[in-house]
């Protein structure tokens, strides 16, 4: 795989109605002389939200659908990580949420920077990287390392890290952390997804806490039942 030049998740059902498997298809107005079809009736009885739903699918070229797509999907919930790099001596870090573990035989993990951004052109210059698991506890890590514009030096001074065995920093107290070799590197859309292959790993937060969660354009923390 040639590198690229220049510049998730897995999705948990939320719970909703139970629709029938009706089939949509009914006569075209022709057949039914120009009144509402069997297609139509099965469209309205699946409700005005999903007949609204099916509408704006139907509109993937209007610049809404973006946007509702990117509503849409912030309603998966997701765990929150700090992608780390040491750029020739220069370390840089930031908060994401778009990883996750691809296999487990080679340990195999993914993680998506958009294509024009600082982490992007540091991931290309590097050869590895390491993803730092959060807890609730570091709300405020994750704020602080995803403020947009973040410079290259300085925004690791305040936060308490050590270095993996490929030099990437890892965040202090953290429920895990990862250090990967790259081994792919895509473009997708507007963005790099980069593949590593887990070199090492630990656990650091004893006993086990609750991780950091990204949901619903906020930060979260899990209830145990």
């Amino acid at each position: 795989m040639a590198p690229i030049l220049g510049p998730r998740e897995e999705p948990r059902r939320a719970a909703g109605p139970q629709i029938a498997h009706t089939p949509l298809a009914g006569p075209s107005r022709s057949q039914a002389g120009g009144g509402a079809g069997a297609g139509d009736e099965a469209v309205s009885s699946l409700g005005t939200g999903t007949a609204a739903s099916l509408r704006i699918a139907a509109q993937a070229d209007d610049p809404a659908f973006a946007e509702e797509y990117r509503r849409l999907a912030g309603h998966m919930p997701r765990p929150v990580a700090v992608l780390g790099v040491n750029r020739r001596g220069l370390r840089h870090a930031i908060t994401v949420d778009s990883f996750l573990d691809v296999s487990y035989d080679p340990p195999t993990m993914a993680v998506s920077v958009y294509g024009g951004s600082r982490m992007a052109e540091s991931l290309a210059s590097v050869g590895a990287f390491s993803l730092s698991i959060l807890t609730a506890e570091q709300k405020g890590t994750a704020q602080w390392l995803g403020e947009p514009g973040q410079p290259l030096r300085g925004p690791l001074d305040t936060v308490a890290t050590f270095e993996a065995p490929s030099g990437a920093p890892v965040v202090s107290d953290c429920a895990a952390w990862f250090d990967l070799a790259i081994a792919e590197r895509f473009e997708a859309a507007t963005h790099d997804l980069v593949i590593g292959t887990v070199t090492a790993l630990g656990p650091v937060a004893a006993p086990p806490r609750a991780p950091l969660v990204r949901w619903d354009d906020g930060y979260h923390s899990p209830v145990r039942r």
